[in-house]
């Protein structure tokens, strides 16, 4: 399933969620002083220096100021702040109509915050408190210190007897972050953090410790990542859908449950219930067709439901290799395969590149094929790929396929995209992104009526 890096994780949780519970948006108190330093300003007059923390919705929209206060003579200020969600937020200090400096600040509701600067080191003389930032700091000691264990632990210097009592130690010391430091953005890191680490070595664990974290907006990103694939892969698919349900009952957030929806419209697309899918899809458009993002990703399920789900035909393609053989669907009758689409400058593509060899390793003496089209704008930018790299299956010609037939035609959205197809022309799935790591199941499936690997 995915598996998305925190700060990923944090975004798509906090900013999406902009459903507050009450009406009045959350406050946070702000104070602090911010002086100049002898060398630039004898004075002793600090005032005039401005405080400002701004916000925007989205990546091209305007900013919106939350607040703004001027320093009195000995650079003091402070002041209200009403935001959206709590979540990190940009504070610029000003003189002069110049920027002279940013901060990352939590704001977070009932909380204060105090910052105390000095100009023109702004960044060497900051110091910045809160229960935010203090939860925060704690987080962030203990995750450096397990990124130095990890580097141990990779280089050979931790015995292998060893790791599993390291795993549980460094689970129960983010899991103590979470617990004293409830509410708290920080806490609900170092929560994902234990129950990844979970996950390896006693899951029964990590899904009490993910209940105990709800129902917090960003642990239900946890459990539908962690908690829901363990559950499907233990107890079976309608254990896994009534998890999904338990979940939407229990979220106080409009934005997460249409999440958990989506969800569950996936699991029944991914696990060929094509007509119930669609019947959650009937309901989901129904309780949110005012919103255009919704209707957009409405579009895009209801497309891949009629020409792009499990136990459909693969869409006709054509495309000519870079050793010129001619490779489309009809030539490939008979075989079990897997279509890629993606940019090779894709640093995900990248990373998946490796595991993607070993799959090939395994499953070629079976008969399993791999066929690339880039998405790469030159082909220069596909040979920079194999120049370190060996090229081991057929990689489409640039020019030889038209890129935006070939993306409507297979819906790709997120890149990279790819299709497994068994020796009757029919899409066993489409993977997405991180989803290819489910991909060893599908090809088993393929292979089931032959010598399958497992």
């Amino acid at each position: 399933m995915r598996h998305y890096p925190i700060i990923v994780a944090v975004i798509a949780v906090f900013i999406a969620s902009a459903c507050t519970k009450s009406p009045k948006l959350p406050e946070t108190f702000i104070k602090g002083t911010v002086t100049v330093a002898d060398s630039l300003d004898d004075s002793g007059d600090f005032s005039g220096i401005g405080i400002t923390i701004i916000t925007r919705d989205s990546t091209n929209a305007k900013n919106d100021t939350l607040f703004h206060k001027i320093t009195e003579k000995s650079g003091y200020f402070e002041g209200e702040v009403q935001f959206p969600e709590k979540r990190y937020y940009s504070l610029f200090i000003s003189r002069n109509e110049r920027d002279l400096g940013t901060i990352a600040v939590i704001l977070a509701e009932d909380d204060t915050v105090t910052i105390n600067a000095q100009l023109p080191d702004i960044n060497e003389s900051l110091t910045l408190n809160s229960r935010e930032h203090e939860a925060m700091d704690t987080f962030r000691r203990v995750d450096r210190s397990f990124q130095r264990v990890g580097m141990y632990a990779r280089s050979g210097a931790i015995p292998d007897s060893l790791l599993l009592d390291e795993v549980k130690k460094w689970s129960d010391l983010y899991w103590e972050v979470f617990e004293k430091h409830e509410n708290t953005i920080a806490a609900y890191l170092a929560a994902e953090k234990s129950a990844n680490l979970l996950n390896s070595w006693n899951p029964d664990e990590m899904l009490k410790r993910i209940d105990k974290a709800l129902p917090e907006d960003y642990m239900f990103s946890v459990a539908l990542d962690l908690g829901q694939p363990y559950i499907a892969e233990t107890k079976g698919f309608e254990a896994a859908s009534n998890y999904l349900d338990s979940l939407s009952q229990i979220a106080n957030n409009e934005t997460v449950r249409e999440v958990i929806e989506r969800e569950k419209i996936k699991m029944y697309f991914d696990s060929s219930r094509v007509k119930e899918a669609k019947k959650l899809l009937n309901d989901y458009e129904a309780n949110y067709h005012d919103k255009p993002s919704s209707k957009k990703w409405t579009r895009r399920i209801r497309y891949d439901l009629n020409y792009l789900a499990p136990g459909v035909n693969v869409p006709d393609f054509n495309f000519v290799t870079m050793l010129g053989d001619t490779v489309n669907n009809r030539v490939l009758e008979n075989d079990v395969y897997i279509l890629e689409f993606s940019p090779l400058a894709n640093a995900e593509y990248q990373n998946d590149y490796d595991r993607t060899l070993i799959i090939h390793e395994i499953y070629k003496n079976y008969g399993l094929k791999i066929f690339t089209i880039p998405l790469d704008q030159s082909e220069i930018t596909v040979n920079a790929f194999f120049d370190e790299r060996r090229k081991v299956w057929p990689i489409a010609k640039i020019g030889t396929f038209d890129v935006q037939d070939i993306i409507q035609k297979f819906n790709v959205v997120q890149v990279p995209t790819r299709f497994l197809i068994d020796k009757n022309g029919v899409i066993i799935r489409k993977y997405e992104r991180g989803e290819f790591e489910d991909v060893i199941q599908g090809i088993n499936r393929a292979f089931s009526n032959t010598n399958s690997p497992s």
